[in-house]
């Protein structure tokens, strides 16, 4: 029989309150999980990412700069063993146009003495040779970048000039060149045009700054972000500089010198509310002209955990989706059987003049009257008929739409009390009331059936009020292990047992 029950109301929202529970303690602790190891290998990925660029790019500018130390070193020898004079332009040109047409980034050559006229060779199309002083032009010799550059004895790092016109050529470039032991400064010019464009191929991130920091505290950065353009600056400028690229690299390299100065070590860093990340090269003496810095955003780098990233967003999601359509519908359930309860609901009489009323009124659909609750007056014993037959009552009532049930009054209204069951007190009364509840319909059910004694005159009468369960309630008969169940509804003034056939009819009518 009761296979046809639906599930009791608690019993129906405990597993879902369970599983809403389970479900965001293990949703949370999954994506904490992810999370947490997302971030223990944030920096690994981020330095392997910066290391990968890093190397790349090394390797791309020594590949381009080497053929000019090599040219430079070969003109420092020629120098030295008395080839290359300044005294003697055209010999010099000779000289050298065989040894700078291979060197497509090259774009002039110079011998710089401390006195005396300057050679200037400069690349014309596909051929080389001496290129007159320009127009108005300035003497290199008058520059900051000379004096470092006769400091730069054989075997020093090259010095770079800042970004000026090339002396012979007109067009704005870097001059690299070191000093000869008498103080001549052999130097050869790049183009600014030819040097953006290799540049512009470096493999940095969209928008990463890239930083050569020479001796002396020359800085050299190309930020593709901002036009691809190579840019040269001093490092005291970066203190009072107000341009976004600088504030980077200065916060970069006070970072970097906090942290002792780690080569090759990844290491985070903040401006304006936006995470940065850099990393530094040891330049090779005599290959390269300095370290090699990258910076790059965060964001830049996370795409490589874009994925993670994406299964975390996913899997979050879909715990926040489930665990809200389950409240949802937790929700629709707890609303439905509060209004389902409220609907059901009836008033006990809260006076005796209310259950005096009641009684007036007779027996009906939603009144009964019961001379006592154990006693059989036939017999004048106690009789487990008596108490099953208001407790079929009570049934009725849970399963049709409430009622009230009057014990201590006979079936022609008049009071008769309770003292006929012979209880020694009321707390008695109640407690057999209580049990019976308990072994023949269930204690789940004691929230609908409401039990309360009132005087009307000398007698006391126990007034039973049952509200309309929302779930199917069946009277259990029988001793244990041979019991049956019953189902009971209120059928005029009468409860009525309904067939086996029609209950699940009926409860779907009900609803």
């Amino acid at each position: 029989m009761r296979a046809l029950a639906s599930p009791r109301a608690g019993r129906r929202l405990r597993p879902l309150v369970t599983a809403v529970t389970v479900l965001v303690v293990v949703g949370v602790a999954a994506v904490a999980w992810i999370t947490i190891r997302e971030l223990q290998v944030q920096r690994t990925v981020f330095a392997d990412i910066l290391d990968r660029k890093l190397t790349a790019t090394s390797n791309q500018f020594r590949y381009y700069l080497q053929p000019v130390n090599d040219d430079l070193a070969a003109m420092d020898g020629w120098y030295r063993e008395g080839l290359l004079d300044a005294a003697h332009p055209d010999a010099a040109a000779t000289l050298l146009a065989p040894l700078l047409a291979p060197t497509p980034q090259i774009s002039a050559a110079y011998l710089l003495p401390p006195e005396g006229a300057i050679v200037r060779l400069a690349r014309s199309g596909g051929t080389w040779g001496l290129a007159p002083a320009g127009e108005g032009e300035a003497d290199p010799r008058h520059s900051e970048w000379y004096g470092r550059a006769r400091q730069a004895r054989p075997g020093d790092p090259v010095a770079w000039s800042d970004y000026s016109d090339l002396p012979g050529l007109g067009v704005r470039g870097l001059l690299i060149g070191r000093a000869t032991d008498d103080g001549t400064v052999l130097a050869v010019g790049i183009a600014k045009a030819d040097l953006d464009r290799f540049t512009a191929t470096a493999p940095i991130t969209e928008n990463g700054i890239l930083v050569r920091r020479f001796a002396g505290g020359r800085i050299a950065w190309l930020a593709p972000g901002s036009g691809g353009e190579l840019d040269t600056t001093d490092s005291n400028d970066l203190l009072v500089s107000d341009r976004p690229e600088h504030e980077v690299i200065g916060t970069a390299l006070r970072e970097w010198g906090r942290r002792e100065r780690p080569w090759e070590e990844a290491f985070r860093f903040k401006v304006d509310g936006t995470t940065w990340w850099a990393s530094f090269y040891r330049s090779v003496p005599g290959t390269d002209p300095g370290e090699l810095g990258l910076m790059a955003p965060a964001s830049d780098l996370g795409r490589r955990l874009e994925t993670a990233t994406g299964r975390v967003t996913i899997l979050f999601g879909a715990i926040l989706a489930l665990a809200m359509t389950a409240v949802v519908l937790l929700a629709f359930d707890y609303r439905n059987k509060y209004r389902r309860t409220a609907r059901g609901r009836v008033a006990p009489p809260d006076d005796a003049a209310a259950v005096r009323a009641l009684i007036a009124g007779g027996e009906s659909v939603g009144v009964e009257f019961k001379a006592t609750m154990r006693w059989n007056l036939h017999a004048d014993k106690p009789g487990k008929e008596m108490e099953l037959a208001w407790l079929k009552t009570v049934v009725a009532y849970l399963n049709t739409d409430g009622g009230h049930l009057l014990i201590g009054v006979a079936d022609d209204g008049g009071v008769v009390g309770t003292a006929r069951d012979a209880f020694p007190s009321d707390d008695k009364f109640i407690l057999h009331f209580d049990n019976l509840v308990q072994q023949h319909i269930g204690l789940e059910f004691a929230a609908w059936i409401h039990g309360r004694f009132h005087a009307l005159g000398e007698q006391r009468v126990f007034v039973v009020t049952c509200d309309r369960c929302t779930d199917p309630v069946f009277l259990r008969k029988g001793q244990k292990g041979q019991e049956s169940e019953e189902f009971y509804i209120r059928v005029g003034a009468s409860s009525r047992q309904l067939p086996s056939s029609r209950i699940v009819p009926y409860l779907e009518e009900r609803r």
